[in-house]
């Protein structure tokens, strides 16, 4: 049996990352995603497919800035890894591919300097809120990173990246939606 999971986040948190203009009115919903000028998510789907071929198991819609991006977590039919395949939904074309990967991989171990708890630690000091998931990638620029989907006290979820070599902050995006979950 397959469970599906739809978040959405208040949209005046959505309109404040976004540079989408509305008029003044805070009842937004996803038939206000729909009429966003983006790709279908099946040319993406497509696009994520070409790239590592083998069955999606879940999609992201989130704001990476003012650009919204679908993130496709793929399990590869080549080599049975979950690659996170990101798709620029304005464009329809693979912007970002990263390996999930276990705290034993010797490629994330030889490539982080900090240890998980501390990268949780900065994700938190930048943004509050309770950690739901947690994973450790190997990007294919060679990156190795922590991510963290972080709840916040008022509904909606942040990922928030920690570069596991500096500790620095990668990047924060909002996720608007997730349909299928998470592996666990």
């Amino acid at each position: 049996m397959t469970t599906y999971v739809l978040k959405l986040i208040p949209t005046a948190i959505a309109l404040t990352l976004s540079s989408t203009a509305y008029a003044a009115n805070d009842n937004y919903d996803l038939d206000d995603i729909r009429n966003w000028n983006i790709v279908k998510i099946e040319t993406c789907l497509d696009a994520a497919l070409d790239t590592i071929p083998g069955h999606a198991r879940k999609v992201e819609l989130k704001m990476e800035g003012d650009d919204p991006v679908y993130e496709f977590d793929i399990e590869a039919k080549a080599d049975g890894n979950t690659y996170n395949v990101e798709c620029n939904a304005e464009e329809g074309f693979i912007t970002e591919i990263e390996r999930e990967v276990e705290a034993n991989d010797a490629a994330f171990k030889k490539l982080a300097k900090i240890s998980q708890a501390e990268a949780r630690d900065t994700a938190l000091m930048f943004h509050p809120g309770e950690v739901v998931a947690s994973e450790m990638e190997v990007g294919f620029d060679g990156d190795a990173t922590y991510e963290f989907d972080i709840q916040s006290v008022h509904g909606y979820e942040v990922k928030v990246d920690v570069d596991a070599a500096t500790g620095d902050i990668e990047e924060a995006n909002i996720e608007l939606y997730e349909i299928g979950m998470e592996k666990e």
